[in-house]
């Protein structure tokens, strides 16, 4: 069957409410069914999803997507994965391939061969003479029944072939057993088992099957403290963690994953109440292990014994940690214990006071330097300020640089003012040396230029409201998706992906005459935002006013259309005739917006200008000019009143009177008062609409009170 068929034969055979269903509540609330989020934590159900269209979305995260994104998300698998998972489910065939049947089949071998050895181990802990010492460091660690359990914990017997016979008695031959990594072969050809006389810990994938086994010896001679499985075609040591398939939900609820060191501190934890636990595998972390992490958590907080080989291992960590597109933090234990101790001795109470005191990986590394030259006078001055900047340096944005070296400073100075006075200025010495020069400090305030300059484009958060909800509706009303297309281009929008979806929405219309929201969005390339956000629009439930009055619905998007043009010609005529100097001069304060934009941008950017600068002030005010003071979405609360009060008489243009407006604009600038209140429709002069695109933004570096 093509790939494409058997998606689709997926989609038809499973209903996406039942399926989610599984993992979440849901609750019919009209065409619709509500629940809270299962990735993020909320009171209230911002989970929405469409049986009907196929597509979730949550308004809370902003995560969306169809029955496969769900399943990939929820139990962080690939897209391959989750098509075999819902495949099985439904009962299609996806062998397009002429191998994959034996391929597949294989692989079941192995899965196979792995549920018999997790259950010859389960049985040998609880049954079996020999595994009594193992029964007794089990209890010692204090772990309940049901953990143990919940972990299919086991013992491998100290014995050549124990496993190697289950497996046989399961009709699993040798070679299948051997590339599962369970046993190994001799110098003389015979095999024998991987672990003997070892406390077992499975390994299992995200759904659950296990994949690999962990062992600890009950040797003490054994050199070899831990062992773990061989790398096999189903266990990739870089791309597991273990536990995942237990911590995930809770990673997901609380957007954090924690990362220990060791087997039994997962397991303490997760027995303690906190279950979004996962450990590496006995090597250093991976971008794959993170990035894995990365599908259900926000922030990784890694969680190291507070010795010598913690303190290495969370260093030889940090620098992958901090490679990959995920916060970061660390939890730095008291001396001499590890988490599974921790726990134990004082608690989860105290375990997650720890948590809230947890650090960045930049002070972590800085407290490493500074211990690390502690006591070794001037000469461990200058090596704690060398290495300290080298720390330092990894830090782009220049505010959070400042602050970090204020922090350096103060923990080598440890209370004394001169001591961490001298260290500041050495710090700041070695910095401006090592960037030639450039080292310059400054606050993250509105008249920084770094910060202004990335504010000078932003646009405005009402407007951006307006576009979003006029498209929601155009998805959902053929009339307004065809004076959407007739009337905007690509280059209105706001966003990138909206512009990818209008021309969607034009060709759609072109060549069916129809809009189909399912269509639209499985045609947009899964790379980039445009698919999720067409899912996301399609899901929207759009504010309206009481009535379905089609009269205020044209009104409603005749006016967003005027916005959306009129913002795009900020920097032509239209901008010309806002800008305009008070009273009666009626001189125009720029000639040319853009242009004065793009000076501003790349004088602050390098330096040349300042906030204080004349031209800096001049955009300023046509900044002024041009925005307003209101700015809300599609409706807008100033909108609604207006209908319900009667208290201004206001029409949207139609279409003959936007195209005269557009002649008007692009003919002469408007008058001051007409630039500053009115808009000129047809030959009569009307109050602006309230819901005035150009709104003056909170935190905006132009506004009087920045």
């Amino acid at each position: 069957m093509d790939y494409q068929d058997a998606k689709e034969e997926i989609r038809d055979r499973l209903d996406i409410v039942e399926v989610i269903g599984q993992y979440v509540r849901l609750e019919k609330a009209g065409t619709r069914y509500k629940g809270l989020c299962p990735f993020h934590q909320e009171k209230t159900p911002s989970f929405n999803v469409d049986p009907e269209r196929g597509f979730y979305h949550c308004f809370g995260c902003g995560e969306g997507g169809d029955l496969f994104s769900f399943v990939m998300k929820q139990e962080g698998v690939t897209f391959p994965e989750a098509m075999r998972t819902l495949a099985r489910r439904a009962g299609v065939e996806l062998d397009a391939d002429p191998m994959a049947g034996e391929k597949r089949r294989r692989r079941e071998l192995l899965e196979r061969a792995h549920q018999v050895a997790a259950e010859r181990f389960r049985r040998n802990l609880f049954g079996h003479p020999a595994a009594e010492p193992a029964r007794t460091y089990i209890a010692g660690r204090g772990f309940s029944r049901a953990t143990i359990d919940r972990f299919g914990l086991g013992f491998a017997l100290d014995a050549w072939d124990d496993v190697l016979n289950a497996l046989a008695a399961a009709g699993i031959n040798p070679a299948v057993a051997e590339e599962a990594g369970l046993i190994k072969r001799g110098e003389r050809g015979s095999h024998y088992d991987t672990f003997r006389n070892r406390i077992i810990f499975p390994i299992a994938d995200s759904t659950g099957r296990v994949i690999a086994f962990g062992g600890r010896t009950m040797d003490p001679e054994n050199p070899a403290k831990y062992l773990n499985s061989p790398e096999t075609p189903l266990f990739h040591k870089r791309q597991a963690l273990y536990a995942l398939n237990l911590a995930r939900q809770a990673i997901a609820q609380e957007k954090r994953a924690l990362i220990v060191e060791g087997y039994t501190d997962v397991i303490s934890l997760h027995q303690a109440g906190i279950e979004n636990v996962v450990a590496g595998l006995g090597t250093a972390l991976t971008a794959q292990q993170l990035e894995l992490l990365g599908r259900h958590a926000d922030e990784v907080v890694l969680v190291y014994d507070a010795d010598a080989a913690g303190a290495r291992a969370a260093l030889s960590n940090l620098e992958v940690v901090q490679s990959v597109d995920i916060a970061s933090s660390l939890v730095v234990l008291p001396e001499n214990t590890d988490p599974d101790e921790f726990v134990r001795e004082n608690g989860p109470e105290a375990f997650r006071a720890l948590l809230e005191k947890r650090i960045s990986p930049i002070e972590y590394q800085l407290r490493m330097v500074f211990a690390q030259h502690a006591g070794r006078g001037p000469d461990g001055a200058a090596l704690a300020a060398r290495d300290a900047v080298d720390v330092l340096l990894r830090i782009d944005d220049w505010p959070r640089r400042d602050e970090f070296l204020a922090r350096a400073a103060d923990m080598w100075g440890q209370g004394d003012p001169g001591r961490t006075e001298s260290m500041e200025r050495v710090l700041k010495f070695e910095l401006t040396a090592k960037l030639g020069g450039a080292a310059r400090t400054r606050g993250h305030s509105p008249r920084d230029p770094g910060f202004i300059s990335e504010t000078l484009t932003r646009p405005p958060a009402g407007l951006l409201r307006a576009e979003t909800e006029l498209l929601s509706l155009a998805l959902d009303d053929i009339d307004t998706a065809f004076s959407v297309v007739a009337h905007l281009e690509p280059a209105d929008m706001l966003l990138s992906d909206d512009a990818e979806i209008l021309v969607a929405m034009q060709e759609q219309l072109a060549g069916d005459g129809r809009i189909d929201p399912v269509a639209l969005a499985e045609g947009l390339p899964e790379e980039g935002g445009a698919r999720h956000r067409c899912v996301e629009l399609t899901v929207a439930s759009v504010q309206r006013t009481d009535a379905e009055d089609a009269e205020v619905r044209r009104a409603q998007t005749d006016e967003t259309i005027r916005r959306l043009r009129a913002h795009k010609n900020l920097g032509g005529m239209m901008a010309h005739g806002m800008c305009v100097a008070p009273a009666d001069d009626d001189e125009p304060i720029v000639d040319d917006f853009a242009q004065l934009q793009r000076e501003v941008v790349e004088g602050l950017n390098s330096g040349e200008l300042s906030p204080d600068d004349p031209r800096v002030a001049r955009y300023q005010e046509a900044c002024r000019r041009a925005r307003g003071s209101a700015g809300r979405g599609f409706v807008g609360d100033a909108l609604l009143n207006e209908r319900s009060q009667k208290v201004t008489e206001w029409t949207a243009p139609d279409d003959e009177q936007l195209a005269s407006l557009e002649r008007s604009s692009a003919a002469q600038p408007r008058s001051a008062a007409a630039g500053n209140s009115e808009m000129q429709t047809g030959n009569a002069f009307r109050p602006s609409p309230p819901d005035d695109p150009f709104a003056v933004e909170d935190g905006d570096p132009f506004s009087d009170d920045a």
